[in-house]
């Protein structure tokens, strides 16, 4: 079977991969699940995104200093300290408070949203977030949206 190919016109809509062109970040994931933590950090490595990975939240402060992470996507249910005192320990720490912070959490009801947001979150992604969701947090910013416009 043959398919002709039409005139190719230079398209000025963006192309699904011009996330992918877009500045690279430090991206600290903290996640207690082992699995879904490694995943996300495969996931984008190949996009270029440095990524480094914690798996408690006591693990974050120790991670964060020495990674200095342009973001943070945090597990809210995490054990021994839930992702909101994580959230709060990273807004009070001096070295770590510029870092812009995501929810990725099964706690994504129209209630848990403005616990998050008051915990120091500017998104919330319901868990498992699509790949179109992390790319246009890591690529196209946070700071117009807030997490109760953008739960999934």
């Amino acid at each position: 079977m043959r398919l002709p190919l039409g005139p190719s016109a230079p398209s000025e809509a963006p192309s699904k991969h011009a996330a992918l062109e877009a500045p690279r970040r430090r991206v600290l994931v903290i996640e207690d699940n082992v699995d879904a933590a490694d995943s996300t950090r495969e996931l984008l490595k190949p996009l270029g995104d440095e990524v480094a990975v914690a798996y408690t939240g006591r693990d974050r402060l120790v991670r964060g200093r020495a990674f200095q992470p342009e973001i943070v996507l945090c597990d809210i249910g995490l054990p021994e300290m839930d992702g909101y005192a994580v959230a709060r320990a990273l807004r009070a720490d001096e070295s770590l408070k510029g870092a812009r912070l995501v929810a990725v959490s099964d706690y994504a009801l129209p209630e848990d949203l403005p616990r998050a947001e008051a915990a120091g979150f500017e998104k919330h992604l319901a868990k498992p977030p699509s790949l179109d969701a992390l790319l246009t947090v890591l690529r196209n910013g946070l700071g117009v949206d807030r997490p109760s416009d953008t739960a999934h």
